[in-house]
Formats: C-alpha cells, structure tokens, sequence
C-alpha cells in the first residue's frame, strides 16, 4: 500500500491550467523541484546503465566493488562483477546473496532472485552455521521481493516466519507492516507498527528521551523506525492535533543520514513522508539526492514519476517510465505510472492497456486494480467498475479496502465528476478513516462544487488528523479567510468577496452577470441546475491556493463548475495588473454552462475555444503573428494534442497557441456545419463521447479527413493578413515613410498610415496611429472608429475605453459616453477619473440609478485611495 498512499499526487493538480482559464496567458514559471545539490541529470543518467565510473579505494577487490554498485544502482554492472568471483569466502556468501539477488530482481528477473535467496548453502551466522534462506538479512529481502512482485500473501508468510526465528528484528516489524497494508489488513499492521512503540523495547520513548542505544547508530534501523512510528502514528490517528510528531518522525531520518550520509534510503523516506503531506517541492528535493546517489531506485523513480504527474511535468514523468523500462523492460512500475499519465490525458480507454499488462503479472495488485476501476468510470461504464471493486474486496485480506476506492475517487474528481467521486471518497473515509488524502481529496472536491461549508467540516478535520499538511493548511486557512467575505445573492448568482480590500465589485458585478445569464445560457441551451458562485480573491496567492491548493499559477480566473474564482482586478501586492473583468468572466461562465451542458465530460480544447468564442472580441493582436506563422510552418497542433497545449506547454508560445487555435476550431465547426454542430457536439461529450467518434457523427468526416479541411480553412484565414514576405517588405517601407512624415507633417501622414492598414489589416499599430492623428486633426468619428477597435481587443488598459467616453461626452452624445466610461471601469474598476467620466455621463443622460450608484462609489474609492497612496485621491484626473 505504500505506493497507492500517494495516489493523491496523481489528480489533476493544476485545476487551472485544465479546466481554469488562462486569460491573460503566459509561461508558468519554471520551478525547481530538485535542489541545487541535486542536479535533474538523475534522470537522464538512469536512461542508461551507461552511469559515470564509481571510483574505488586501491585496495577493493571485485566483491568490494560489487557491493558498491548495487548499492549506487549499477546493477547489471554488478552482476557481471560478481560473476569474476570465482572462489568466495564463506563469510562473503550472505553479502553475494544479497547484491545477487537485488539487482536480478531490479532488473525484472524476479524467479532468478528468489532462487539466489533461496539456497540451502551453509553461512555462518555468528558461532553457528544456517542455511543461506535463513539468514535474517536474506529473507527481508526474499519477502521484500515477493512484495514488489505483486506476491504479498507469500511475502508476508515470509515476514511472519522470519519474526518467529528473530523476534528482535527492526526490518522484519517494518516489512510485516508494510505488507500488512498492501494487503489490506490494517489491523495486523498496527500490530506489527506498535513493535516500535510499545513495550518491551519501547524505542520511540527511547528516541524522544534522546536515550542512546546501539540500534540509533544504526542508519537503516533509525530509518526502519521513522517509517514505522510514522504509519503506526497515522492508521492509529496519533498525528491528531500533534504538531510536534511530525517533527520527530522527520528527525529520524535526518539523523539516519548524519550516521551515514551515503545511506540514501533515508532521503526516500524522507521524500515519501514530504510527499503524502503535500509539499512536493521538499519530497522532489530529497529524491534528487536518493538518485544522485543511485540513480536506478525503484522507489524513488516511482515517487518521482507521481510527483511529476501532479505537477503536469509530463516530460519528467516520461523519462521516470523510460528509466524503469531501461533496466526493467516489463516494470510493472512503469505500466502503473503510464496508465496513470493517460488517464491524465483524458485517455481511459488507452490506459486500460497498460494497466492490464500490470493485473496479467499481478492479478492481486490493489493500485492497477483501482486504476482500472477508474478507467471504467470515467467511460461510464459503471457496471464493470463496480465489478473490479467487488474483486477488490473478495482478494482484500480485510474485505475492506480503501486505496481502490481512493483511486476512483481522485479520477473522477480530476474530471469534475463531483457527486460520483463524492460517493467513492465517504467510501474510501468510512473504511480508513486515518487517511488524510481521503479527506483532502473530498475536502477540495466539495471546495470546487461550491460546497465551502461541507469543504469547511472536511479539511478541518484533515488538519486534525495530519497538522503538517501543506496543502490542508493553506485549504483551511482561505475558508477561514473567506468566512469573513461579503455574500451578495442575486437571482442566478452568488458574488463572493473581501469587502475591506475590494470594497466597490459589489456594485457593478451582480448587475453585469445577470445582463449575460440569458445570452450564454440560451446560446449552449443550458442553464447551470444551481446558482454559480463567483468568488473574488484579494491576492493572486489566494486564488492560486483556491483554486490548486498551490501558492502561484499562472491565471488570473479558473471555472470549476459551480465555481468561478478570479483575482481581484487591481494591481499591487501579489496581483498581476488590471484586466476586463466583464471580458473574463463572460469566458469563465461559457465554461461554466458547458461543462453543465456537458455533465462537465467536454473536451478541454473546446471548452477553451467556446469560452474565447463567446467573448465577442476581434482576435487578440498578439496572436495573429503567432497564428500566421504556426499556420505558414504547420506548427499548429493537431486534434490529439490540441489540450496538451494548455497544460503540457513545451514552448513559451504553445498555450496561447492553443487558445487561439481551439478558438478557431470552434468558430470553423460554427461557420461551417452551424451552431447546431456545437450542440450536437456537446450532447455526445456528455455521454463520454470520444473525438474519434464525435467528429464523424457530427460533421460526417472522420477526424483526420475533418483536420485537413480545417488546416485548408486556416490557409484561407492568414491569407491577406500581409505577414508574406512581399507584403512585409512593402509594408516596412511605408511605415518607415508614415512615421518619419508625422515628425513633419502629421496630417499628411495619414493616407500612408491608410495604407500600412490596408497591407496589414490585423495590426495594432496603424489603428493606434491613425487614432491618434484622427483625434489630433479633430475628425473624431473616424477616431472613433480605430478607438473601438483598440478597446475590443484591449484587455489590459483602459485608456481607449475612456477616451471613446470623452469624445461622446465633448458631442454630448451622453449614453455612449456612459456606455464607454462603463466599459472603462470593467478594464480597471479602481480607476477614479473612469468613475467621475462615469458620473458625468449619467448625470447628463438621464440615468439616475447609474448616477446613484456613483454618487455611492466615488467617495468609497476616494478614501480607499487615499489609504492605499496618501494623496491619490486629491490629484487631477488623469489626461490621455
């Protein structure tokens, strides 16, 4: 059961980077999971056995040099090593054994390693002489073996006959334990745990006194104990409100290795208790330095393998399969950890392959057995999971087991399957109630349904069951924080918010999103079961944990569901910069109602491309170059990979690629089968669809014949964009004339910036020249029309928005002014001169309710400025 603890660092982490929205999208920040004492090369060096030479002391011989490689990963090295020793000492026997049979087990040879253990061959043990199989060290690893080999029922008859022979041994009350809980019989491992605490050795007593005896100069006892007292103190919940017991398990296995520091399987399990709390940036630092130190540990691979799945660092996890695979062709490891990257893919179907070959090896696998429970929820074949959880019970020594459950859960909730999973998580809770990833799991699920009072109860009493939790404590303190948020009810939402911080959204927030209920709802034919919760976060750090669980992702809004979370739109502190709120959340609701049309099973690409279609705004102009070339080079993704754009980026450009392309995929199916298209489209995800059998269904093409038509319409799209090399080369020219003649005769300027628009329609640049020389010659209409074309793409900066305002109000054209001072304060709602523009033009108009409103805002904002920036509010308005 070791492994499937750490199930819960598979699910889909980074919410916002697969069902959020990056609306403002750049390159997450790169971040450095291997400290710098521990190089990533562990990775690429473990594709080969091709691993830099050990340097020996002069005096080692080949048994010397054997043990060494083992003990740094050189397995079939060290197999061919010992095969040079012709004539061994007896006392060398057990030694020979040992390294024999770990690297042929490693290595995929398992039969071979149990025969080495397994000899009669006389050893001495002290005084006396035993048979090789009955030498302590050598049934350990016999059973440790017959473990990893998907044997635990024969591992765990091997522990108890060894405990009978040696009662006093450290490893085998460890192992026993560890066995026990992949069976499924925790009760057995409780016993076999409290060894360590109870009498009559009571050790930990001992290690929490600082008593010195001989066994805690011992780097793989302390190690043994650390990992003993740590799963006795979590299946008896005696991390209950402790916060000094983490710290003391977490000693142990930093003393272990200041009693050798080349004991690196005190770095795994260092690693492995980071990593079932959550902080995965330590448990990635220590197996940095395990695989520094062997590069070919399976343990630690695998651990790496998981923490680089959850972390959407695919291409980590990649190379942690191949590295298993390049001394383990048939790694069942490697097949687990690939089922598990496809499932991440939203490809259950193919994860099922993988898998198979593991339940083929190892029919009694509880982690294959659960994964492949999820693959057939997920397909909504509901029947043949609960058949493979029914097997699960009938082999599960206790007939209760949870970590399959847990499996399905964590899938099911990664796809927003929130009830489904639900049901499993309460199943996974009721059977291991000690199981923290069990509580965060339904804890972060109910926090992304809109269930925050259910979220609340949850992951307080995760806190109490594990106080060293990263991510239960960063959960538990935002729904403290936002127990004190301002609650404002209207008839199909729920705006959530920091009053003290933000104290003005309330006034323009409920009043927009109920102006584009209807339109978004109506257009998908679909209006969200319950009210959608819009939950506003005073710092970018807060969203991020709201949404992820972690302190920074690179989004400004995510969409759950019932839940859409954004950052306050004002800059200063942790946040990013203004931004058209209006804008984003009209993209996060588009979401919101397709995944409901969708029983939240669309395809990411689409609910991304819907969401920018449904904006209603010109292409963004950082795109069009971006397109032009990916369209020019057929660098544009194809229909497979189209998501992974979004949430495996490998180049700085590919995940504003995707939105751009995904939107175009969207507005092609529009354009040419209708909106009905759309619809039938969403109707089939919903059933769990597949994009090979959708696309023929509804276009009547097949989905590659469907990807050659689209790349004929991309072609037609670019065409007269002026991005070919001719047409560049003339329009360089002419914008070099029209910017040298606005030095001395702007107004002759202008048909040369006529003329660069008409060689390069999708360019920012002439629009925003010949705005400001329209505005400067005082033909305003005209200078209008650029201005709005700058603002529908502006999402940023609000300067056009106000200036549209000012022109309309000079022509007393007062509604368009309010419309445009409006839409100023969508871009940056703590704007005062936009709010007094605002008030003017309501006032002038006739508005009396918009007036009112600023009347009531105005002197808010005021005094919030003057506290932010003491003498902000006095200064003039600004002038553009």
């Amino acid at each position: 059961m070791p492994t499937l603890r750490n199930s819960r660092l598979v699910r889909s982490a980074l919410l916002a980077a697969v069902g959020g929205v990056v609306v403002c999208p750049r390159p997450l920040p790169a971040h450095d999971f291997v400290r710098e004492s521990a190089p990533v090369r562990w990775v690429e060096q473990a594709m080969t056995e091709d691993l830099p030479p050990l340097k020996y002391p002069a005096y080692f011989d080949d048994f010397d040099k054997a043990k060494a490689q083992v003990h740094s990963g050189r397995y079939k090295t060290a197999l061919l090593t010992l095969r040079r020793i012709a004539n061994p000492k007896p006392e060398q026997l057990v030694i020979i054994a040992l390294c024999k049979g770990k690297a042929l087990a490693v290595t995929g040879r398992t039969e071979d390693a149990i025969k080495a253990l397994t000899e009669t061959t006389k050893v001495p043990f002290g005084k006396e002489q035993i048979e090789l199989s009955a030498h302590p060290r050598v049934q350990l690893l016999h059973a440790e073996i017959l473990a990893e080999a998907g044997r635990a029922d024969d591992a765990i008859k091997v522990l108890r006959s060894h405990l009978k022979q040696y009662p006093d041994s450290w490893g085998g009350h460890y192992w026993a334990g560890e066995v026990s809980e992949r069976l499924g019989d925790t009760e057995s491992a409780k016993t076999f745990y409290a060894w360590f605490v109870d009498a009559p050795g009571e050790f930990w007593a001992k290690w929490t006194a600082k008593q010195s005896i001989p066994e805690f100069d011992d780097a793989e006892k302390v190690t043994w104990l650390g990992r003993s007292v740590d799963r006795w103190a979590t299946l008896n919940e005696k991390y209950r409100n402790n916060k000094e017991l983490p710290r003391q398990i977490l000693n142990t296995f930093v003393k272990a290795k200041e009693i050798d520091a080349d004991w690196w399987p005190a770095h795994v399990a260092a690693a492995e208790y980071f990593a079932e709390r959550d902080d995965k940036k330590q448990a990635m630092g220590e197996l940095g330095l395990a695989l520094n130190a062997n590069p070919q540990d399976v343990r630690a691979l695998r651990l790496a393998g998981q923490i680089s799945l959850a972390m959407f660092d695919f291409n980590r996890c990649d190379a942690a399969i191949s590295a298993l695979r390049k001394f383990d062709p048939d790694s069942v490891t490697a097949d687990l950890l690939e089922g598990r990257n496809l499932m991440h893919q939203r490809l259950p179907k193919d994860a099922e392959t993988p898998i198979q070959r593991v339940i083929s090896a190892q029919p009694r696998n509880m982690e294959a057995l659960g994964l492949l429970a999820a693959t057939y929820a997920l397909q909504l074949e509901e029947d043949k999971a609960e058949q493979i959880l029914a097997q699960v019970d009938a082999v599960d020594v206790g007939n209760n087991n949870a970590s399959a459950y847990l499996e399905v859960a964590e899938q099911l909730s990664a796809m927003r399957q929130y009830p489904r999973a639900a049901a499993k998580y309460k199943v996974a809770i009721a059977r291991a109630p000690w199981w923290t990833a069990a509580w965060n799991g339904l804890g972060l699920l109910y926090t992304q349904s809109g269930d925050e009072a259910e979220a609340h109860a949850v992951i307080k009493s995760a806190r109490e069951l594990d106080p060293f939790n990263l991510e239960t404590t960063n959960y538990l303190k935002l729904l403290n924080d936002m127990d004190s948020y301002k609650r404002i009810e209207s008839e199909h939402f729920v705006l959530i918010f920091d009053e003290t911080k933000d104290p003005i959204l309330g006034e323009y927030l409920p009043q927009y999103l109920e102006s584009i209920h209807a339109d978004v709802a109506g257009e998908y034919k679909c209006a969200p079961p319950v009210k959608t919760f819009i939950e506003i976060f005073p710092s970018h750090a807060a969203f991020s944990v709201r949404t992820t669980g972690s302190p920074w992702i690179g989004t400004v809004g995510a969409s759950t569901g019932r839940v859409i979370a954004l950052v306050s739109p004002r800059k200063g502190g942790s946040n990013m910069e203004p931004f058209n709120w209006a804008q984003v959340l009209r993209h996060e609701y588009t979401h919101t109602v397709t995944l409901a049309a969708t029983d939240n099973r669309i395809q990411h690409w689409m609910t991304e491309g819907l969401a920018v279609l449904e904006e209603r705004t010109p292409m963004r102009w950082e795109w069009v170059p971006m397109l032009n070339k990916a369209v020019r080079d057929r660098e544009l993704f194809t229909m497979e990979n189209l998501t992974w754009g979004f949430v495996r980026p490998k180049k700085p450009t590919d995940r504003a690629l995707a939105y751009a392309q995904s939107y175009w995929v969207c507005k092609y199916v529009q354009d040419t089968y209708g909106h009905g298209a759309i619809l039938k489209m969403l109707e089939m995800f919903k059933n769990a669809g597949r994009m090979e059998d959708v696309f023929p269904a509804v276009t009547g093409k097949p989905l590659d014949d469907f990807y050659k038509d689209f790349l004929v319409w991309c072609d037609q799209q670019v065409e007269g964009w002026g991005y070919d090399e001719e047409t560049s080369k003339k329009y360089d020219s002419v914008r070099e004339q029209a910017e040298a003649m606005m030095k001395t005769d702007p107004k002759a300027a202008i048909p040369l910036w006529e003329k660069v628009l008409f060689l390069r329609p999708v360019d920012a640049l002439p629009h925003t020249r010949l705005a400001g020389l329209y505005l400067f010659t005082k033909q305003y209409d005209r200078a209008i029309a650029h201005l709005e074309i700058l603002h529908k793409v502006e999402i940023k900066d609000n300067r056009y928005a106000k200036q549209i305002a000012r022109i309309y109000g000079r022509q007393e054209k007062w509604a368009e002014a309010a419309k445009y001072g409006l839409q100023a304060i969508y871009i940056d709602p703590y704007d005062l001169t936009a709010h007094q523009l605002l008030k003017e033009a309501c006032e002038k108009s006739g508005d009396k309710a918009g007036a009112e409103r600023e009347n009531r805002v105005i002197p808010v904002l005021e005094k919030w400025l003057a506290a932010k920036q003491p003498g902000a509010a006095a200064e003039s308005p600004k002038k553009e």
